[in-house]
């Protein structure tokens, strides 16, 4: 029997894990998600409707909002949806394509790519992006991040259309990515529980506070029954039962060393999560676009459960919520 080279290189990685240790691949997570978002396009086709249009607003130069977008636009193209990226050479001119777009009866959804102004101070505030999430009109927002969505995530208010519920709220496609993912691992949700009760018993550490994936996702797993510790640069805070307690005593080392699963988000190339912090059997979920975490490290640990990238995942959350 002839065996490759990378053959043997595979077989050396995968005898190098520690007992139970696996690198998830978001991709085969991602794939039932995309073939039924093919399958319900191909059903609009053939009933004689045109497939949805998605429209990009992109108005700077950030490397991973250009690859978002390009990865966007890559799957809607593989998944027959149609999508039109705006490109905005004055970052002040993006509200006004943004209501143009919100009031364009073809345009059935929308993603600004973030960030813009950052915190910079401006004429609408202290915090332009944040004014610009609010301005995308719920009907058309793909993200989950403007005003509707976000009162009623953090009042834990499944569905729009109270009391009918037959239409639910669309969740901020990140952080909706990760709890995918977190559903697909074993031992994280426990699916013979009620809904909001899944991750009962469960202990999170989230590090990132921020309002498009730190914040949501800790009240997404805290609503379904977790304790979340958020962690940013200067405080900690733990999400539970819907409320937030400022944490005195604690530390990131302690609340990872507590933690099954341990969620990182650090967009800076310099961070690295101590490996000694982690346990055995937890599951590590790398969201920033930078590894926060030492890949072959991790992978020592007996049982870890490594997901390096969201991304493929969050791009299919984003086609579901059109």
């Amino acid at each position: 029997t002839t065996i490759s080279v990378g053959n043997l290189k595979m077989a050396a990685e995968e005898k190098a894990l520690a007992p139970g240790a696996r690198k998830i691949d978001a991709g085969s997570i991602a794939k039932p998600f995309r073939e039924n978002i093919r399958k319900q396009v191909q059903e609009l086709k053939d009933a004689g409707i045109e497939a949805p249009l998605l429209v990009g607003l992109l108005a700077n130069t950030d490397p991973a909002a250009r690859k978002y977008a390009e990865w966007t636009g890559k799957a809607c193209t593989n998944d027959g949806i149609r999508y039109e990226l705006r490109t905005i050479d004055d970052p002040i001119d993006v509200e006004a394509a943004l209501r143009d777009a919100n009031d364009d009866p073809r345009v059935h959804g929308i993603i600004v790519y973030y960030p813009i102004f950052g915190q910079v101070e401006s004429f609408s505030g202290e915090g332009q992006d944040d004014y610009l999430r609010d301005t995308v009109s719920y009907k058309c927002d793909v993200e989950g991040l403007c005003h509707e969505y976000r009162s009623n995530l953090y009042r834990n208010i499944r569905y729009v259309d109270f009391p009918t519920n037959t239409k639910k709220c669309v969740l901020p496609c990140t952080a909706l990515s990760v709890v995918k993912i977190l559903e697909s691992v074993p031992s994280c949700y426990d699916e013979t529980k009620p809904i909001s009760r899944r991750m009962e018993g469960k202990t999170v550490t989230i590090i990132n506070r921020s309002e498009i994936v730190g914040r949501p996702l800790a009240a997404m797993l805290s609503n379904d029954g977790a304790d979340v510790y958020s962690i940013d640069i200067d405080s900690i805070y733990l999400f539970r039962g819907g409320r937030l307690h400022k944490c005195e005593g604690e530390t990131p080392e302690s609340c990872v060393r507590k933690s099954s699963i341990v969620i990182t988000g650090v967009p800076t190339k310099s961070y690295r999560l101590p490996s000694a912090w982690i346990q055995k059997g937890t599951t590590v979920v790398n969201v920033a676009s930078f590894k926060n975490v030492d890949e072959d490290e991790i992978l020592q640990i007996e049982g870890v459960q490594y997901v390096p990238m969201v991304g493929k995942v969050t791009v299919a959350m984003l086609e579901r919520n059109l």
